[in-house]
C-alpha cells in the first residue's frame, strides 16, 4: 500500500511543480481539488512565485473560504514545521505572518473589495453597501409594487398592450425577479404578429362536431376519462362563449393543450374512442401547439415592455440608496475591468495569481473577471480573447457537481 501510486500522480505533481502553467483541475467529488489548490498556494510561497498578499484564492461560500482559510494555514505550519532551507523557511514563516492579507473568500466579497479600491474608476461612492439575498429580495419586491403604482399615471398605453394580449401585471411578478437578477443579460426583443385563428377555429370545431357524435350519452359507470372530461369542456364552452373573439378562444386552446389518454370500456366502442384520440392528437399537434407558439412569441415583446421599466426603476433605486447586491458587484467590477487598462494593470500586479475552487459553478460574467485579472493584453475588452499570463490562473472543479447551471453557471 505504502508504493501505490495514483495513475494521474503525474498530473498531481504538475499541480505543485509547473507552477508557470495555467491549470484547469477537473477531477470528481472527493478526489482532493480543494486540497490540490492549498498544494498550489503553498507551492507558490515555498518556490518564491508571490508573497502571500497577491494570492487571491476565490470559492463560492463563505463556509468554503473559512474551510479553505484553515487548510492553508494549517499546511503552511506544517511545511514550516518540516523545512531545513532558511531561505523557504523564511517565506513560510512570513507568509504565516501576513495570512490576513491574502485574499480568501467568495467572489462577491472579492469583488466588493476591487470596487472598494478603486471607486472612481467603478462610478461609486465610496461609501456604498453591499446587501444580502434576504434585502435584496425584500427591496426587490418594494421598486415592484412601487412600479405597479405608478405605470397607469405614466405609462396607461403599456397596460392597454398588456390588456390586449390578455396579462395582468401582477402576474408579470416572477419574469420581473428573474430579469431582476440577470441585468447583464440582453434580452431579445422583436415584433412577432399574432396568430391567425382562423384555421385552428374551423378544424375545433370540426373536433368538436365529432365528439358530440361519439361521446357517451350518460354518465359511464366509473365516470367520465380525462379525453372525455376535456372534450366536454370544451363543448360547454362553445355554447357559453363567444369563440369567435380571439382571446376567449385562445384561452380554450391553452386549457385544451393537454395530452389525455381514453379509458376504452368508458366509450361505446374501442375503434370510436381510439378514432377520437387520434382526432384531438392531430388538432393538438396540427393547431393547439403551433398557434399557443406564435401567440406567445406575440406577447414577448409587449411583456418585456412592461417589466423591462420596473427592472430598471430597480437598479435606479439601488444606485440612489448606495446599495449593491451580488450581482451588481460582479456586474461593476467587470465594468470597471473591462473599461480602464490602467485599472486592470494595477490589480494584475495586486493580485499576480489568481485560484478558483468549484468552478463549475462560475457563470460567465464571474469568468470574464478572471480573465480581466490575468489576461496578458490589458487593452482587450473581449474577454474571450483573452490569454491568461503564464501560471496565473488555477482553476478547479467538477462538471458533475454543477448545482447552479440555472444561474447561468458553465
Amino acid at each position: 500500500m505504502g508504493n501505490y501510486a495514483f495513475k494521474d500522480s503525474a498530473a498531481r505533481q504538475a499541480i505543485v511543480t509547473d507552477l508557470d502553467t495555467c491549470q484547469l483541475v477537473e477531477a470528481g467529488a472527493g478526489s482532493g481539488k480543494t486540497r490540490s489548490l492549498v498544494e498550489r498556494m503553498v507551492a507558490l510561497i515555498r518556490e518564491n512565485k508571490c508573497t502571500v498578499d497577491k494570492i487571491a484564492a476565490v470559492t463560492f461560500t463563505r463556509k468554503a473560504a473559512a474551510e479553505l482559510k484553515g487548510k492553508f494555514q494549517l499546511r503552511l505550519e506544517k511545511e514550516l514545521s518540516g523545512e531545513k532551507n532558511e531561505d523557504v523557511r523564511y517565506r513560510l514563516n512570513r507568509a504565516l505572518t501576513d495570512l490576513e492579507r491574502c485574499f480568501l473568500g467568495t467572489i462577491h466579497s472579492f469583488c466588493a473589495a476591487l470596487l472598494r479600491e478603486r471607486p472612481i474608476e467603478a462610478g461609486l461612492d465610496p461609501d456604498f453597501k453591499e446587501i444580502e439575498d434576504l434585502e435584496d429580495a425584500l427591496l426587490c419586491e418594494q421598486a415592484w409594487e412601487d412600479y405597479l403604482t405608478r405605470v397607469p399615471a405614466e405609462n396607461p398605453q403599456v397596460l392597454a398592450d398588456l390588456n390586449k394580449i390578455d396579462v395582468k401585471p401582477e402576474d408579470l411578478k416572477d419574469i420581473y425577479k428573474i430579469l431582476s437578477g440577470y441585468p447583464d443579460v440582453e434580452i431579445e426583443r422583436k415584433d412577432s404578429p399574432a396568430p391567425d385563428l382562423k384555421p385552428a377555429r374551423e378544424a375545433l370545431n370540426k373536433l368538436l362536431d365529432r365528439a358530440e357524435k361519439l361521446l357517451p350519452a350518460g354518465v359511464p359507470q366509473k365516470g367520465w376519462d380525462g379525453l372525455q372530461l376535456l372534450l366536454r369542456r370544451a363543448l360547454w364552452w362553445r355554447r357559453i362563449f363567444n369563440l369567435e373573439d380571439d382571446l376567449t378562444f385562445l384561452r380554450l386552446l391553452t386549457i385544451l393543450d393537454r395530452k389525455r389518454a381514453p379509458t376504452y370500456n368508458r366509450w361505446p366502442s374501442k375503434e370510436e374512442a381510439k378514432e377520437i384520440k387520434d382526432a384531438f392528437d392531430s388538432f393538438r399537434d396540427g393547431f393547439i401547439l403551433p398557434v399557443l407558439q406564435s401567440w406567445r412569441e406575440h406577447r414577448h415583446r409587449l411583456v418585456l415592455d412592461f417589466v423591462l421599466p420596473a427592472v430598471e426603476l430597480y437598479g435606479k433605486q439601488r444606485l440612489e440608496k448606495l446599495k449593491l447586491n451580488f450581482q451588481d458587484l460582479l456586474i461593476r467590477a467587470a465594468a470597471m475591468l473591462k473599461n480602464n487598462p490602467e485599472v486592470r494593470r494595477y490589480f494584475q500586479e495586486r493580485y499576480t495569481h489568481i485560484l478558483v475552487d468549484e468552478f463549475q459553478d462560475t457563470d460567465p460574467i464571474q469568468a470574464e473577471i478572471m480573465f480581466y485579472l490575468t489576461g496578458q493584453d490589458v487593452c482587450e475588452k473581449n474577454w474571450r480573447r483573452l490569454v491568461p499570463r503564464p501560471g496565473s490562473l488555477f482553476v478547479v472543479g467538477d462538471p458533475k457537481q454543477s448545482i447552479y447551471r440555472f444561474r447561468r453557471a458553465d
